[in-house]
């Protein structure tokens, strides 16, 4: 860790940010052809050269086999149905997707239906200087976060979920095809060496005063980054973070838990200080996977390059006027593509979140006729049946069965497959009736598919309420409610935690049957929703 001569050193900001309320991505220029990378744990879209989009496809597909030895997860191919998307564009449309400031570097959106990561371009990694954030820093910190989202369910505090991800973030690629790990955060040297300080207490447990301030957010990702880094680096210390986190989720709070597993917190922060003045951060050599990663670089179809800044658009979210403002555009480019059936799955989505269940209808059938086993097209057909079901206030079982019927259709098209699980969930929500033990098994398999996505959690928490099961309830809520970045219902899911803790579980059960916040707030035909990007 360097600082900067004359004693600074460059301040990043956090990059974070919220939905922008116009479709301006459309506007971004394209430098070059549209391709797609497919490995076994990525999906990835970029304007760039097939040899670059394929290089760092390897790369990725080493780090995530890095981060699965490092913490002992096991691959589960079951889950390749839900690999994360990345799509790699230049900062204009990242801003504009994400409402960020001039030094964004990309963010990530949790979402059954296929989180997402929007990054820079790969052929435009951003500043030489070693104190700003790369494009590399930014997707690696953001797949940290995915990675911990969908292997370690549980609730984290937030100098725990930032300090993880830039500590994995910091890495080098070695030409044997071995990773380095734990390398200094050097665009973190303002956080570190600033002159203002942060005690360890306000580090566990920030208050108010700190989250709203830029500032002394940046010292909680670097002293953050500190901390993981000194525990996991520090052979006396091995084991106390794993009893910190088990004592957090019995339900402790951060300063008890800390004081635990950790000792004497006073000596700790002095170790702390000791470790970074001396300046000298142990690194460890992860060996290369035992086989090669497999990449396919295919470039997208015409339809699909014209189509994909209104895909990343509706990837993202919009609400309802949004969804209006960028259907006129996705019209418009689909159009001289019919018999493209991923154009026209595109168009379907467009035209469902603007409310155009007709349009929406045609398009997923033109997609169908195109390719049969278009899952997208079912989804939407099925969508556009629920939301006609509940606006007739139909209540004969044939409307539901006919309806519900696209979702089992598509659940046979991919089983493991996440959304057609939970969308059949709902459509007996959208029902008003209860669902059947089928339903919920459904449920419980998408949540294991996709737990990153908050509004699973919430669903499946309803049913356990609903059947007596408050334990598990909680347990379900606790990672939402103790999210850091505003993850879609975490108020909520506080709110929630404190009535089943203090045994209002009636109170718990209204509350939560009157609103579940979901990540993809198409289902049950509802409207579309927008949530939190994280960083």
């Amino acid at each position: 860790m360097r600082k900067r001569r004359g004693g600074g050193a460059v301040m990043r900001k956090p990059f974070m940010g919220i939905l922008l309320g116009a479709a301006a991505a459309l506007g971004a220029p394209a430098h070059a052809a549209w391709y797609e990378a497919s490995t076994d744990h990525f999906i990835i879209d970029a304007n760039s050269s097939p040899a670059r989009i394929r290089d760092f496809a390897v790369k990725l597909e080493r780090f995530d086999a890095e981060m699965r030895t490092l913490y002992g997860v096991q691959d589960d191919p079951s889950r390749r149905s839900n690999r994360i998307h990345i799509y790699a564009t230049d900062v204009g449309t990242i801003q504009s997707l994400c409402n960020c400031g001039s030094s964004v570097r990309g963010f990530y959106t949790p979402r059954a239906g296929g989180s997402a990561i929007f990054t820079l371009s790969l052929s435009n990694p951003g500043s030489n200087d070693s104190y700003d954030l790369t494009a590399q820093d930014a997707l690696l910190h953001e797949y940290s976060h995915h990675f911990m989202f969908a292997n370690f369910t549980a609730a984290y505090p937030m100098w725990y979920m930032e300090g993880f991800a830039e500590f994995n973030a910091n890495v080098k690629f070695e030409d044997d095809g071995s990773v380095l790990v734990g390398r200094p955060a050097d665009y973190r040297a303002y956080g570190l060496f600033s002159h203002t300080t942060l005690s360890i207490r306000e580090l566990l447990d920030p208050p108010p005063r700190i989250l709203h301030d830029p500032a002394m957010l940046d010292m909680i990702y670097a002293r953050g980054w500190l901390l993981v880094h000194y525990l996991m680096m520090n052979k006396d210390r091995r084991g106390q973070l794993d009893t910190y986190l088990a004592e957090m989720n019995k339900g402790k709070s951060s300063i008890d838990a800390a004081t635990l597993a950790f000792g004497d917190l006073h000596k700790l922060d002095g170790e702390l200080s000791a470790y970074l003045a001396e300046n000298r951060f142990a690194e460890m050599r992860v060996p290369p996977p035992a086989t090669t990663p497999t990449v396919d670089v295919q470039p997208l179809s015409p339809g699909a390059a014209a189509m994909i800044f209104v895909h990343m658009r509706s990837t993202r979210g919009v609400d309802e006027k949004q969804a209006k403002a960028l259907l006129p555009e996705a019209e418009k480019r689909a159009a001289p593509y019919p018999g493209d059936p991923r154009v026209q799955v595109e168009l379907a989505e467009a035209e469902f979140d603007a409310g155009n269940d007709d349009a929406a209808e045609a398009a997923a059938d033109r997609a169908l006729a195109a390719d049969p086993h278009q899952q997208r097209a079912m989804l939407y057909k099925g969508r556009v049946a629920v939301r006609r079901a509940v606006k007739a206030h139909a209540t004969d079982a044939q409307t539901w069965s006919a309806a519900r019927s696209w979702y089992v259709k598509a659940n046979r098209a991919d089983t493991e497959a996440a959304l057609p699980l939970i969308l059949y969930y709902e459509s007996y929500l959208a029902q008003d009736v209860r669902a059947p033990d089928l339903a919920v098994q459904g449920l419980q398999k998408a949540e294991a598919l996709a737990p990153e996505d908050s509004g699973v959690h919430f669903l499946l928490a309803g049913r356990m309420l609903d059947d007596g099961k408050t334990q598990a309830a909680r347990a379900l809520l606790a990672p939402i409610a103790y999210s850091p970045h505003g993850m879609r219902g975490a108020g909520a899911a506080r709110t929630l935690i404190d009535l089943i803790d203090s045994g209002k579980i009636a109170d718990a059960r209204t509350k939560l049957a009157n609103g579940r916040p979901t990540n993809d707030d198409k289902a049950a035909g509802n409207k579309s929703g927008k949530d939190q990007p994280k960083s």
